[in-house]
């Protein structure tokens, strides 16, 4: 099982693509790979409403976590 780590726009529950694109579909969004590298691309280019998801390939659920949880829960260098 490939877990993803990818970004959801949490009103909208759309998935970070590219620069000015979101998707419906999980699968299409763009995979940071790690937390550290999705909050500092949230962080660098200070986006809002935004929060940390999971995807898994052979599943169709994505587990999403908001950035609260986040935040508190981990910190970074």
């Amino acid at each position: 099982m490939v877990m993803r780590t990818i970004l959801r726009k949490s009103k909208l529950q759309l998935f970070f693509q590219g620069p000015d694109k979101w998707t419906s579909d999980p699968q299409r969004a763009f995979n940071f790979k790690s937390i550290d590298r999705a909050l500092r691309f949230i962080e660098q280019w200070r986006l809002r409403d935004v929060e940390v998801a999971f995807a898994f390939r052979d599943r169709k659920d994505v587990t999403r976590v908001p950035m609260e949880k986040v935040t508190v829960g981990y910190v970074t260098d």
